[in-house]
């Protein structure tokens, strides 16, 4: 699709032209993930907003990619997204843990720190069970002793869409 090409909005059925733009990619549960270059039409009729982003399932390596590799302590929200990409319940992630599920969910819901241990566990599981990932465990296991104990939440990934690279971006502190 291009930038010049009219398109229907979904909602009303009005003509709009999609643009190329940065976009906060909240669907994936990640609050600071963005994505560039990806195409939204925003309807002027009903102010709609359609976002076309290509190549979901690459998208989600790249990022699942990124989060194993992150600079930072993952969030709970990034606990979550790598345990549903390996298409783990919390009852499954537990055992492999040898954790309560309860405790994984207080984890992904923010309730309870992840501790450095879990933290580094968990990027080497997901590296490991992911088929897609598992050629970088050794990449994963040299990165784990750079990981600083600031929080991920400090960070934003930013993911250009068309090549699928990514940095991480440190968010200025609020005032």
């Amino acid at each position: 699709m291009s930038g010049k090409t009219l398109h229907e909005c979904t909602v009303c059925g009005g003509r709009v032209i999609p643009e190329r733009r940065n976009y906060r990619d909240a669907e994936s549960g990640l609050p600071n993930v963005v994505l560039q270059g990806v195409e939204v039409a925003d309807c002027p009729t009903c102010g709609n907003s359609d976002v076309y982003i290509p190549r979901m399932a690459k998208i989600h390596r790249a990022i699942a990619q990124a989060l194993v590799n992150s600079p930072a302590r993952l969030t709970g929200g990034q606990l979550r997204f790598l345990r549903k990409r390996l298409g783990l319940s919390g009852d499954e992630l537990g055992r492999y843990l040898h954790t309560e599920k309860t405790k994984i969910s207080k984890w992904e819901t923010g309730e309870d720190r992840i501790g450095p241990a879990t933290d580094r566990l968990v990027r080497l599981l997901a590296t490991a069970l992911d088929s897609e990932l598992r050629p970088q465990v050794a990449i994963v296991a040299d990165h784990l002793q750079k990981i600083s104990d600031q929080s991920g939440k400090d960070w934003e990934l930013h993911m250009d869409v068309a090549s699928l690279q990514t940095t991480f971006l440190s968010v200025p502190k609020a005032a």
